[in-house]
């Protein structure tokens, strides 16, 4: 992980015990072993109160960098608010607000959110960065109804911004940015269909619209926004932009829990196509090779990203299955306690989940 690398963490204030702990810390986070991480800081930021970057990498460890899904918004925020008051002007307190504008940007909390964002202009330098922060901003009013407009934003009938804003000229409008801005999946159905209404140019808001329903566990619902996303794209898009990656993966997700493998092999064969590696375009065409009985080509490479990703909970269902289907019940029904084990609690990403899921154990545990 770049930040944790970019992060010299002082042990000067640790007695020798706490400094261990600490280090199993910051290493189970480096190795995306965010329970593990979690549990050590705890420990780390329990025993000395005063060393911000146990706090700060507990805030990263409860949020997750790069993951899908929060182990824990509430607790990150709380992680990274101490960061911040033990080294408020300090590099520790600034990668700390950093995070904590995310956080709250994705967390419907827009006046922290706003606040964050203009103390980091504060301190920034870099073009690039200020501009992000500022459009952020923008972001953040829009969806409040505080955006002034200016002559260069186009609007809807409805008299609605529909694009250009902020600095990176952003192609959005207000109920989009209300779906951004968290993480419920029942408020992403409202707000993007919503978007869809203020704007039908605006592909993103199919795609996000169809991933909520997916969320939800209404991959039936779901799979004719993946179309019209794609169709969207390609209305509005020149040809030099590509193939849209995103509805692609997401619908062969839907075919797959839909049993309608005939269909999922069609966005299989465009997800071939394309040289970039997508994650769960991968992790989806594995499962439809288990799925098609071809599980013993797909119990090595899943193992690796178990290895890479340990608390990947889709990693572990699949590789669940993987061993399935090779015979390896035991191992199946280990795994697939492990995947109910690291859903985070109160997630509402696998909800609909794990009923089948348990099911599913307890039948390879009785044979």
């Amino acid at each position: 992980m770049p930040i944790l690398c970019a992060l010299a963490i002082s042990f000067t204030l640790l007695a020798a015990d706490d400094q261990s702990v600490l280090a199993l810390g910051r290493a189970a986070l480096e190795n995306r072993q965010y329970r593990a991480a979690i549990t050590h800081l705890e420990a780390a930021t329990a025993a000395v109160a005063d060393v911000p970057e146990a706090f700060y990498l507990l805030g990263v460890a409860y949020w997750g960098e790069d993951r899908p899904y929060p182990m824990s918004a509430d607790q990150a925020i709380v992680a990274l608010q101490t960061a911040i008051e033990l080294d408020r002007d300090g590099p520790v307190g600034r990668l700390a607000l950093e995070h904590l504008a995310s956080v709250y940007l994705r967390n419907e909390r827009m006046p922290e959110a706003r606040r964050a964002y203009q103390q980091l202009l504060k301190y920034e330098m870099r073009e690039e960065f200020v501009l992000l922060y500022l459009t952020r901003i923008d972001e953040i009013d829009l969806d409040t109804g505080r955006y002034v407009p200016t002559t260069q934003n186009p609007r809807n009938a409805r008299g609605e911004i529909i694009a250009n804003v902020g600095p990176l000229g952003m192609h959005t409008n207000q109920y989009f940015e209300k779906g951004q801005h968290t993480w419920d999946p029942v408020k992403h159905v409202n707000y993007f269909s919503r978007a869809i209404e203020a704007d039908p140019t605006l592909f993103q808001a199919y795609n996000n619209l169809g991933v909520a329903l997916m969320h939800l566990g209404r991959c039936r619902e779901a799979v004719p926004y993946f179309e019209q996303a794609l169709q969207v794209w390609d209305a509005t898009q020149p040809a030099s932009a590509g193939t849209y990656i995103e509805p692609h993966v997401w619908r062969l997700r839907c075919y797959l829990e839909l049993g309608d493998l005939e269909k999922a092999v069609s966005d299989y064969e465009v997800l071939q196509t394309i040289p970039e590696y997508n994650f769960f375009g991968t992790l989806y065409t594995i499962q439809l090779a288990i799925a098609a009985g071809q599980a013993e080509n797909a119990v090595q490479p899943l193992e690796q990203a178990l290895a890479e990703d340990p608390d990947n909970v889709e990693v572990m269902q699949t590789l669940a299955y993987a061993y399935a289907g090779v015979g390896r019940r035991d191992d199946a029904a280990e795994m697939m306690l492990g995947a109910l084990a690291a859903i985070p609690p109160k997630s509402p990403f696998f909800r609909h989940f794990v009923g089948p899921w348990t099911q599913q154990l307890k039948a390879w545990q009785s044979q």
